[in-house]
C-alpha cells in the first residue's frame, strides 16, 4: 500500500490570522494606501474647493477629534454612533426573533411556508426605505418608525437564508429527532438550528448589511429622534451648516463600522461552523 502524506495542519494561530485577514490582506492594504495617496494628491494638486471635496488629511483631523483624539478633541462622534448602532442592534434582536419563529413554523407547516414564500418575494426585493413615509403616519417622528424600516430591511434576507439551511438539513437528522420523540421546540433547538447554523450566520451577515445601509439611509432623511441623532443625521447636519470635512468623517466612520462588524461575523464564523468543520471558507 502507498502511503498519503497528509499536510501539517497550520497553527490555530496563524490559520486564525488567515481568517481574520485574509489571503489577499496585504494586497488590498495596498490598494487602500494607493487610493487614499490619489485622493490626497489629486485634491491639493488640482486646487480643488474643499467646500466641495476637501483633502483626507482635513477629514482624518476631523475624525479624529470628533473621536476624542488629538488637539480640540471633541468626541462628539461616539453619542452620534451609539445613536445609530442602538437602533439597528433593537432591530436586529427583533428580526432574528421574527425569523426563526416564522421559518420554524414554515418547517412544519405547508400553508405557513407558502405564506413565507409569497412574504420574501414582496418584501426581500422591496428597499424598505420606501416604507419610512408609511412608518413615519403610523409611529410619528419616533425611534420607532427607524426600527420598523430596519426591522424590514433585515428580517427577510435572514428567514430567507434560514428556509435555505433548514431545506438542506439531512432527512436522517430529522427522523433521528422524531425517533427521540423530540417536540416541535426540542426539534428547533436541537436539531434544525445548529444544522442550519452555516446559512442562519450568512444571513445574519447580509441583514446586518441591509439594516446598517438603512438606518443610516433613514436618518439621513428623517433626522434626530428623541434627544439625539445618529451618524446619518451628523452627515446630513454638516452638509447644511458647511461642515464638509465633518461629512466626509462621517462617512468614513460608517465604513469603518460596516468593516469592523464584517470582521466580527468572520471571527463568529471560525469559531463556530469552520471549527465544527461545518463550513470551510
Amino acid at each position: 500500500m502507498t502511503s498519503i502524506d497528509i499536510p501539517e495542519a497550520p497553527s490555530r494561530r496563524s490559520a486564525l490570522l488567515g481568517q481574520l485577514l485574509g489571503a489577499g490582506a496585504l494586497k488590498k492594504a495596498i490598494v487602500l494606501v494607493l487610493l487614499c495617496v490619489a485622493w490626497e494628491a489629486t485634491v491639493r494638486l488640482l486646487h480643488v474647493n474643499k467646500l466641495l471635496f476637501p483633502p483626507l488629511s482635513d477629514v482624518a483631523v476631523r475624525l479624529a477629534r470628533g473621536l476624542g483624539l488629538g488637539a480640540g478633541a471633541s468626541g462628539e462622534l461616539w453619542g452620534y454612533i451609539w445613536e445609530t448602532l442602538s437602533v439597528i442592534l433593537q432591530s436586529f434582536a427583533i428580526s432574528i426573533v421574527i425569523a426563526i419563529v416564522v421559518t420554524g413554523l414554515a418547517v412544519s407547516n405547508r400553508w405557513m411556508r407558502e405564506v413565507l414564500s409569497v412574504m420574501t418575494g414582496i418584501f426581500q426585493p422591496l428597499p424598505s426605505i420606501a416604507l419610512l413615509p408609511m412608518a413615519i403616519l403610523w409611529f410619528g417622528f419616533s425611534r420607532d418608525s427607524l426600527v420598523f424600516v430596519v426591522v424590514m430591511a433585515m428580517t427577510w434576507p435572514i428567514a430567507s437564508s434560514l428556509t435555505v439551511g433548514f431545506a438542506t438539513i439531512s432527512p436522517t437528522l430529522l427522523r433521528l429527532g422524531r425517533n427521540y420523540e423530540l417536540g416541535r421546540f426540542s426539534m428547533m433547538t436541537q436539531i434544525l438550528l445548529p444544522a442550519a447554523l452555516p446559512m442562519m450566520i450568512s444571513g445574519l451577515r447580509v441583514g446586518w448589511g441591509f439594516g446598517w445601509r438603512t438606518v443610516v439611509a433613514a436618518e439621513l432623511v428623517f433626522g434626530a429622534t428623541g434627544s439625539g441623532g445618529g451618524i446619518g443625521w451628523y452627515i446630513n447636519n454638516s452638509r447644511l451648516f458647511m461642515n464638509i470635512s465633518d461629512g466626509f468623517a462621517g462617512i468614513l466612520l460608517v465604513i469603518i463600522v460596516g468593516l469592523l462588524t464584517e470582521s466580527l461575523f468572520r471571527l463568529i464564523q471560525y469559531f463556530t461552523t469552520h471549527k465544527w468543520g461545518t463550513e470551510s471558507f
